[in-house]
């Protein structure tokens, strides 16, 4: 026998709550009693119970109405109804809408301590069930976490290798990451945004992976064919990173990192606050880490010259604000110094 729990017991017969209250107290079980269901509802408030036994005819309320009702308040409590009309088709509906056990009038001690064990035994289970489930989706998480970092270490290694084509180095992406880590803090961005935008940062060359290597590396000018392929990468890079799931919070940033500010930009044109602000701050980084980094057609520039160029081009190229957190992040870090 589970002896200790606490229960609650609704009859508007006093006789009945008094003889079991007794009984039941007498064999270790905590118990209140109630005669209406007014008086059920205020002691489902104030106190705390594992089982309630409704009387299905507590007056205009029935007892699988009045525990629909105890329900909205704690979703977690068992029910038993207890009827001394007992019908199959009342007690199918008494389960279908909740109840754990359904008991018929007359009934002995022995039937509610079978009934409490019973249901004593459906809330531990109920309770193994949730715990196991809490446990796989644990490391269904946990399984998950694992896969989105092996695929975001696979892209982020094919996005760094473009780089050498690109660009002719390595750690442009890393750096871009970094540089946007550093805005977001300045303007205190939450967790979740500083997430998405670190991982698009990382990634937000990887459409370059679809371009000729003779596109990328060549030295000298691009036709307008090979610009407008170029300019593909954005878009390039969305349609490889639509099929995982994962990444969806990411593409926008992904798709418009080469807008501009006054609308000059591509590939759609966007101006303003239309561009989503995790391009705007992408763009800012990209920019000054693409003055920072030696070209086939040019050599690196000094970090003054670099800082100096995005503060030209701000309110045109870059957004005004994202612009001054930059310059704030500059002087608080010392951008140049701490390249990864």
């Amino acid at each position: 026998m589970s002896a200790g729990a606490r229960i609650l017991f609704v009859d508007d017969e006093k006789r009945i709550l008094d003889t079991f209250s007794l009984l039941l107290e007498d064999l270790d079980y905590y118990v209140k009693t109630a005669s209406r269901p007014d008086e059920a509802l205020k002691l489902i408030s104030e106190d705390n119970f594992d089982m309630v036994f409704l009387d299905q005819f507590l007056g205009p309320v029935t007892g699988v109405e009045l525990m629909q009702q105890i329900s909205v308040t704690n979703p977690e409590l068992y029910f038993v109804i207890i009827t001394a009309h007992g019908s199959a088709d009342l007690a199918v509906e008494s389960l279908k809408k909740g109840a754990s056990d359904f008991i018929t009038k007359p009934f002995f001690i022995s039937d509610l301590i079978k009934s409490i064990e019973y249901v004593d035994k459906k809330r531990e289970l109920d309770k193994q069930k949730r715990t196991a489930l809490m446990i796989l989706e644990t490391k269904v998480s946990e399984r998950t976490e694992e896969l989105k970092k092996t695929q975001l270490d696979v892209l982020s290694s094919l996005a760094q290798a473009i780089e050498k084509k690109d660009l002719g180095t390595y750690g442009h992406c890393k750096r871009v990451s970094h540089y946007c880590d550093l805005i977001a803090s300045a303007l205190t961005l939450g967790e979740t945004e500083k997430r998405h935008l670190h991982i698009a940062a990382m990634l937000h060359d990887i459409g370059k992976i679809g371009i000729s290597d003779f596109v990328l590396g060549k030295k000298g000018p691009l036709s307008e064919d090979e610009m407008n392929i170029i300019k593909s990468h954005s878009q390039k890079g969305v349609e490889i990173l639509k099929p995982i799931k994962h990444f969806e919070p990411i593409l926008p940033a992904i798709m418009h990192h080469h807008e501009s500010y006054d609308g000059a930009g591509y590939p759609y044109g966007l101006s303003g606050e239309d561009i989503p602000l995790h391009s705007r701050i992408i763009t800012v980084a990209d920019t000054y880490d693409a003055i920072m980094s030696t070209r086939p057609y040019r050599p690196a520039a000094a970090h003054e010259i670099a800082i100096n160029e995005i503060l030209v081009n701000a309110g045109r190229q870059f957004d005004e604000e994202i612009v001054k957190a930059f310059v704030n992040a500059d002087i608080k870090h010392n951008l140049f110094c701490n390249v990864v």
